[in-house]
């Protein structure tokens, strides 16, 4: 029977600060799936302490998935780009060990309304299935706009399904294999972490379906062209089918008004249809632990000394792989750690939190002392050299592309 399948599972992924996401998500959808089962990727050290509550759904740790030198792996990449990178590994582990038909990934910070029918029957016949960010064009200049999706990716990959079948199994060898080498944040060099590579799975892969189902994956990126209206205790979208699930990517829990941090197109004054919907899922979030698990310390983000690891240490690591190999990173007392000390990569502050500074505004001193310098460099080397300089500059901003910095090869 559709909707209540035994051998149709879901998971996600999070470190222990999503827990409370974890929790709300799980149980959103076995509300609408109560034969079927979920699971739980968590992104983070076992050995620093289990949930003190007992979890809605069946736990993996990441190091359980047995990813060759897996600590290099979680050294290299953020905790963003773990996370989503270890997706395609997850996936294959879940359908390997867990004599599953049927599986979807659903990010964390997604709520399911009503049964995913349609997913359930594509996945009887399709290898996997994909939804895409827009159903329609974007004609205002507000984010995100067209060409952001250009850069991060056509689909999605909050939701992906995948089948227990030959085709689907080659396909998430392959996505695998991109994702744990080459699976970092950096658009301006065509990559997103696991997301981007989707954009060639139609092309690739004949049995990948495309769900173009305005209920599914609803979310800030598509608001232009989705609305959601309650009728008889339905919510449904644009008046006709029934909402599948929202995606409340980049919800602010203190500030409801910006939908998400990640947009500027609307305001949850202007879209009153979703008011009742952010805030009873916020209300969730709380009852799932949001205050308790928020601020938990993630794992592989220290050294073993306690001094954090930053980005620009993650990237230096990266692309030193073959300076280091056989070395773990995380060791204090370790050569990656006294050359990253050495060439003053460190933070000065080695316990703060996490995050970066806010991009200054033009008018910024330091901004303006740049551009200075620019003008200064126009005159000096005429404009056809300063194009030239230019282009070295956006190369080599890319921190991947710094490895000349730090090493004479």
């Amino acid at each position: 029977m559709l909707g209540d399948d035994p051998m149709f599972a879901a998971c996600t992924i999070v470190s222990r600060n999503y827990l409370h996401f974890a929790r709300t998500l799980c149980r959103s959808f076995l509300a609408q799936h109560p034969h079927s089962r979920f699971f739980v990727l968590v992104v983070d050290r076992a050995d620093e302490g289990r949930s003190p509550c007992a979890e809605p759904f069946e736990t993996v740790w990441v190091e359980e998935l047995g990813l060759p030198d897996f600590r290099s792996i979680a050294f290299k990449f953020s905790i963003l780009e773990l996370n989503t990178n270890v997706k395609p590994s997850f996936l294959k582990w879940l359908l390997a060990n867990r004599g599953l038909e049927r599986l979807i990934y659903l990010d964390p910070d997604i709520f399911v309304y009503s049964p995913l029918v349609e997913v359930e029957t594509i996945l009887r016949t399709k290898d996997l299935v994909l939804t895409p960010h827009i159903l329609s064009p974007i004609e205002d200049s507000k984010r995100p706009a067209e060409s952001d999706f250009l850069r991060s990716g056509v689909f999605n990959l909050g939701f992906i399904g995948v089948s227990n079948r030959a085709g689907s199994l080659g396909f998430l060898d392959w996505w695998e294999r991109r994702c744990l080498s080459k699976g970092f944040s950096e658009q301006s060099a065509g990559l997103f972490v696991d997301q981007k590579w989707l954009d060639l799975a139609p092309c690739l892969f004949a049995g990948t379906e495309i769900l173009r189902s305005p209920a599914y994956n609803v979310a800030y990126w598509n608001l232009h062209e989705r609305r959601i209206d309650s009728v008889g205790g339905r919510s449904l979208v644009n008046g006709a089918e029934e909402l599948r699930f929202f995606h409340f990517s980049g919800v602010d829990v203190k500030n409801l008004s910006r939908i998400s941090k990640y947009q500027d197109r609307f305001s949850l004054a202007e879209r009153t249809d979703l008011t009742q919907l952010f805030e009873a899922y916020v209300a969730r979030l709380r009852e799932n632990g949001l205050d308790a698990t928020s601020t938990a310390r993630y794992g592989f983000g220290y050294f073993s000394n306690g001094a954090r690891i930053n980005d620009l240490t993650r990237r230096v690591y990266a692309f030193s792989l073959d300076k280091f190999d056989g070395v773990d990173p995380f060791d204090a007392d370790g050569e990656f750690f006294r050359f990253v000390k050495r060439a003053g990569v460190l933070s000065p502050d080695q316990t703060s939190a996490t995050g970066s500074a806010a991009f200054p505004g033009a008018g910024d001193v330091r901004v303006r002392l740049i551009h200075g310098c620019l003008r200064l460099a126009l005159r000096i080397l005429g404009p056809d050299r300063y194009v030239l300089l230019m282009r070295y500059l956006a190369h080599v901003s890319l921190s991947l592309n710094q490895r000349s910095v730090f090493w004479r090869d």
